[in-house]
């Protein structure tokens, strides 16, 4: 109870309500299951044998439950596309953050042309990244200034995904129908290798 009670304050609050999702992005969660099979079907039918392999590799593990999660520090992060503009591109690990503070885990991606920052907060179905993308040099809005029917500018997307750690040095985010390029996006984040800057 005391972990809990720890988690919850270092979430800064309350479990993250419906309305804090911009609707378009409550639909994407909604579908989250016939993306991520539509695009698994493409990505394993016709993806590059290593890029499969690492594919798996990310999807192995049972997650754990949010109380025992350590998400804080630097990760290694890097980027699955699965499905629409090719069956599967992957993506060189760049650098990513996680930090604890007043509103959340607060997750940033610091390097590459692509950039998120965001935060993890708790749903009834577990942790879930509410966030912003931006390419480099853009500064980027908060996830709650979007407007609902904003998809993207091509500078600035929103980003809505399910956060799963399955080990101590790994961690997945799980983005359904993402606004560029594919149909289901990854990030794959380890504490295990070095990051490109």
């Amino acid at each position: 109870m005391i972990r809990l009670s720890l988690l919850l304050c270092a979430l800064a609050g309350p479990v993250l309500a419906q309305d804090d999702i911009r609707p378009p992005d409550a639909v994407r969660l909604a579908e989250f299951d016939a993306a991520a099979g539509a695009a698994l079907l493409q990505a394993m039918a016709a993806g590059g044998r290593g890029d499969v392999d690492l594919l798996q590799e990310v999807l192995s593990g049972v997650p754990l439950a949010p109380i025992a999660t350590t998400l804080p520090g630097d990760w290694a992060c890097r980027t699955l596309k699965l499905g629409k503009t090719t069956p599967l591109t992957v993506y060189a690990p760049f650098a990513c953050t996680i930090t604890a503070d007043g509103a959340g885990f607060r997750i940033d991606k610091n390097t590459g042309s692509q950039q998120l920052t965001g935060y993890i907060s708790l749903d009834e179905h577990g942790m879930i990244l509410t966030g912003v993308g931006h390419v480099a040099d853009t500064p980027p809005p908060a996830y709650a200034d979007l407007p609902d029917d904003f998809v993207s500018d091509g500078t600035v997307w929103p980003i809505i995904g399910r956060v799963e750690q399955t080990a101590p040095d790994r961690v997945r985010i799980l983005m359904p129908r993402p606004a560029l390029e594919s149909d289901f996006d990854i990030l794959s984040l380890t504490r295990d290798a070095a990051p490109e800057n």
